[in-house]
């Protein structure tokens, strides 16, 4: 009986001390939320990078028309295409599949890439970095101890390249929250253990 007592005692302790560590991996998720290194290091500290492809293949302008011309392609390939006049694909298969239901898979194979050369617009790919953030780095999958002593030497003015101002930015709000280094262990660990 008095074991099972004692072991009772050290299994509330310890799992009051899990739940209550600032290591908990959903508390360092939230704490780093909080704390607005999302706005700079991107979700999860992936970067801040673009989470969709944006592109557009059309042939809006009678321009594009006369420029497959002076491309090589036959005058009577490219009035085929009329009825694809001013519409807009987003995505780049539906946009040959259109142009193959006009011209034949054959003519298709011959003639798309100046098809897509004229009436392609990619203006940013999935995961390409966000203007204006390139520069800033990546912390997903670093380790631990390294990701901590960079915020320490940022805040401590130990290091001031890069990026360093906008964290030390953030120095009144860690000071008026009583944001402890055990807090920015917290983020350390929750984003040492992200896969990038």
């Amino acid at each position: 009986m008095k074991q099972h007592i004692v072991f009772l005692t050290l299994f509330l302790i310890s799992t009051a001390i899990l739940t209550s560590s600032p290591a908990s991996g959903r508390d360092c998720a939230e704490l780093y939320v909080k704390l607005t290194c999302h706005t700079c290091h991107g979700p999860e500290g992936r970067g801040m990078i673009r989470t969709e492809t944006k592109e557009k293949y059309y042939l809006k302008k009678k321009a594009m028309y006369r420029k497959m011309v002076q491309e090589g392609m036959p005058v009577e390939k490219v009035m085929k295409l009329k009825p694809l006049y001013k519409k807009k694909f987003t995505d780049k298969e539906k946009f040959i599949q259109a142009v193959e239901e006009l011209l034949g898979k054959e003519d298709t194979e011959k003639y798309i890439d100046t098809i897509i050369k004229i009436g392609g617009r990619v203006y940013y790919h999935k995961g390409d970095p966000i203007p204006g953030f390139e520069t800033y780095p990546r912390h997903a999958g670093n380790q631990k101890i390294y990701l901590f002593q960079q915020m320490k030497d940022i805040l401590e003015n130990r290091r001031t390249n890069g990026n360093s101002e906008a964290m030390r930015g953030i120095q009144p709000y860690l000071e008026n929250n009583n944001i402890t280094d055990d807090d920015l262990m917290c983020i350390a660990e929750y984003l040492s253990n992200i896969k990038d």
